[in-house]
């Protein structure tokens, strides 16, 4: 019997040995994968930038506004081994909204939102603001998920504060003097 055990042992050391080495293996081969795409991804931003000053000078200001419109989020690097030098971080820059046919550009649901609850004065519901939006602008697609994001981003910028009664909860506007404290 102590025969058995000890053949068994050694046969899970090897079989944990060859699972080891498969798994650095494959590691190292999404390393590389992971570093060429990261190499292709640097050069393809470059290109955009350099086409992006081409398009500019030929085509003026609005051709630099839609190049960034359509250049997407932000990358972050790929990690590097230990060895190697640390990666910097990407910077995420803040969008703005696109004018829609040469009119001002919109509001952000989220300051309409909390101009609604500070016109309340009142703690409302999330159904309650969006039926309000819905009536003063009319021209939004609004639903009451997109109003109740708007709400909760609004709680965690500190600019509302939420309350829950029995099951409902309910958002109210914090003043300016008290948000600054």
């Amino acid at each position: 019997m102590p025969e058995n055990t000890h053949n068994l042992q050694s046969q899970y050391a090897q079989q944990v040995a060859a699972d080891l080495e498969r798994n650095a293996k494959e590691q190292d081969r999404i390393k590389t994968e992971a570093a060429a795409l990261q190499d292709l991804l640097e050069t393809l931003q470059k290109d955009h930038s350099l086409l992006v000053s081409v398009q500019t000078a030929l085509g003026g200001e609005s051709a630099e506004a839609d190049a960034k419109k359509d250049s997407g989020p932000a990358v972050p690097k790929a990690r590097r081994a230990h060895d190697d030098a640390p990666a910097g971080k990407g910077r995420r820059t803040k969008r703005t909204p696109k004018p829609t046919n040469g009119a001002k550009p919109a509001v952000p649901l989220r300051e309409l939102v909390v101009g609604v609850l500070v016109e309340r004065k009142s703690p409302s519901s999330a159904a309650e603001v969006a039926q309000e939006l819905a009536r003063t602008h009319p021209e939004r697609s609004l639903n009451i998920t997109l109003v109740r994001n708007a709400l909760e981003a609004s709680v965690a910028r500190n600019q509302t504060e939420r309350s829950k009664q029995q099951n409902s909860v309910y958002y109210s506007a914090i003043e300016k003097e008290a948000a600054k404290v």
